[in-house]
């Protein structure tokens, strides 16, 4: 038998593997180090790669060996990056993105390097900068003026007066006059930009697909209309907190309901923390879009008759968000049901009047949904009574922050959605780790459970089912050695756990998890009792595929073993 495995063709092995990095890449690991076949077979398999100061040296060797890279995210670097793009460059990876998010300044020289050698990379992004301005954005057009994708959302703003230090609509206009082949751009919390960079955008950037615009607060409706009606391949926007407050404001709302009778591709919408009328609902309704998700998150002004044309009118929606409206009732949403059919994923956060009923509702009536969201609503309460129906298609609970909902309430969602993977009761106080064990003896396909903030969930029983549990996420939560014996002893997959914070964990559980758990990738060990220098040492020693290690701030293994931990392919963090 194991003859005729190993001489399997090559497609064969590919289709393996393909089907373990579909499911996680960490799986491809281990299998990797079997023979150098194998190896060959996993290294196109990696695609995205993280860079920190540690990883530095290592690039070249990573470089040849991980040939079919297409994504590069930089984290933390103490280093010139301005070296490090420059390393990127000469490596002759077909790099498509590049994501340069929490830098300090933006790399001038190192993008005029991948510029000149690096035409395949389409997408950058500089988030969350410490400092852009107009003359960063006519660099970086300069440098990929075949850049499709652009992020240079909410950067850091400097305690002065002068624009020089800023993204203002000159350096939009001009920008956007050089990268004519831009699809996607997100310039959220630029706050000096007006409408006239919306015009700018859409006037010279007829490619342009996907806009974000949230905290931009000298934005209207109108300069959001223009860019809608103007955009004639635009199939995303996405809109939060304009500046609702100005007379501005209210004088160019009517124009933006006039201008999605011009979208015709336009297949995802989202607003938050807006207002808006039943007018702009009832126009989008009239427009007979594409649309495939719509969000209206924290918006007011409008009532349940508007939001029932736009459902009325769009029964084939597959992403809904209604968080944060307050108005919404069991008895609205069982009015509305009927029109969500096929939706798979749905979003009540913060409807603090939704009960229990609202989620029967749903798992009876939405037949396609694999996905609820109902944190911080009134789950543990019940309007009226619903029939329990099976839901088998429902994946994902996320359920946090409902301080009613008790283990009673827990094992009755449980019974509808028998073959959970995903659910985080996280800060429910009302939980126990008792109801934490009926849960997973009926949904034995549980793989990601977070159970933070959660002090009554002390142990999970000794016959739950967790062979297939992946992620644990239980900080703060009341475990004990005693739970994490067990966990060792059910959980041979689990790849990360999270203990930061956990007072009544001590090295002895923590031992049983690193000793049984092969395939331990992370942990966090924050708040663990009796941990000192050499049981982190024992650690790495003992679980070689242990990637990540969470202390307590201050705790310092020292250069000499920080060092030896990094030879062993395990970075510390101290939070």
């Amino acid at each position: 038998m194991e003859d005729r495995c190993v001489d399997l063709p090559r497609e064969c092995w590919e289709i393996v593997f393909e089907h373990l990095r579909s499911d996680c890449y960490q799986f491809l690991e281990p299998v990797s180090l079997v023979c150098k076949s194998f190896l060959s077979l996993s290294n196109p398999l990696l695609l995205s790669l993280t860079i920190s100061t540690l990883t530095v040296p290592l690039l070249p060797r990573l470089f040849h060996r991980f040939r079919c890279l297409k994504t590069i995210v930089v984290g933390q670097l103490s280093g010139d990056l301005n070296v490090l793009l420059s390393l990127i460059a000469r490596s002759d990876l077909r790099l498509q993105s590049l994501d340069l998010s929490n830098q300090k300044s933006l790399p001038v020289e190192g993008l005029r390097q991948l510029g000149s050698r690096m035409k395949s990379l389409k997408s950058l992004k500089c988030r969350n900068f410490g400092r852009l301005c107009d003359r960063d954005l006519i660099k970086i057009s300069n440098s990929l003026p075949w850049l499709e994708e652009l992020d240079i959302s909410y950067p850091s703003f400097e305690e002065t007066m002068f624009s020089e230090v800023r993204v203002t609509n000159s350096g939009i206009e001009e920008m956007s006059g050089k990268l004519r082949e831009l699809q996607k751009i997100d310039v959220s919390g630029n706050y000096f930009i007006s409408d006239k960079s919306l015009v700018a955008l859409s006037s010279n950037c007829v490619f342009l697909r996907e806009i974000v615009l949230h905290d931009c607060c000298f934005l209207t409706p109108g300069g959001v209309g223009f860019a809608i009606s103007n955009s004639a391949n635009l199939v995303s926007v996405s809109v939060k907190g304009l500046g609702i407050h100005s007379s501005l404001f209210r004088a160019s709302l009517p124009n933006i309901d006039i201008s999605f009778m011009c979208a015709r591709a336009l297949s995802v919408i989202e607003f938050s923390r807006m207002f808006i009328s039943d007018a702009l609902l009832c126009s989008i309704a009239k427009a007979q879009l594409p649309l495939k998700k719509f969000a209206i998150s924290y918006c007011q002004n409008f009532t349940l008759e508007g939001l029932s044309s736009i459902l009325s009118a769009y029964q084939f929606l597959g992403e809904l968000d209604l968080s944060g409206l307050d108005f919404l009732t069991d008895q609205c949403m069982n009015n509305l049901s009927r029109y969500l059919s096929n939706v798979t994923s749905i979003n009540l956060t913060s409807c603090s009047k939704l009960t229990n009923s609202t989620f029967f509702i749903l798992t009876k009536s939405c037949s396609s949904l694999t996905e609820i969201k109902m944190e911080r609503t009134n789950l543990g309460e019940e309007d009226f009574f619903v029939d329990l129906v099976k839901n088998t298609r429902v994946s994902a609970l996320k359920l946090s922050g409902n301080m009613r909902m008790n283990d009673s309430s827990l094992c009755k969602f449980a019974f509808v959605c028998p073959n959970l993977q995903l659910l985080d009761v996280s800060s429910c106080d009302g939980i126990t780790g008792g109801g934490i064990a009926d849960v997973l003896k009926s949904c034995n396909e549980v793989r990601h459970l977070e159970v933070e903030f959660c002090g009554g969930v002390k142990t999970l029983g000794t016959d739950s089912k967790l062979y297939k549990l992946g992620i644990l996420k239980a900080a703060s939560s009341g475990i004990c050695d005693e739970w994490l014996a067990m966990v060792a002893k059910t959980c041979p997959w689990l790849l990360h756990l999270d203990l930061g914070g956990c007072s009544a964990v001590s090295v002895k559980g923590v031992k049983k998890i690193v000793r049984r758990c092969k395939g331990l990738r992370e942990i966090n060990v924050k708040g663990c009792r009796d941990l000192d220098h050499n049981f982190v040492s024992w650690m790495v020693s003992s679980r070689r595929s242990l990637r990540k290690i969470i202390l307590p701030i201050g705790f310092s293994p020292g250069y000499i073993k920080r060092e030896f931990l990094f030879r062993h392919g395990c970075l510390i963090h101290n939070c």
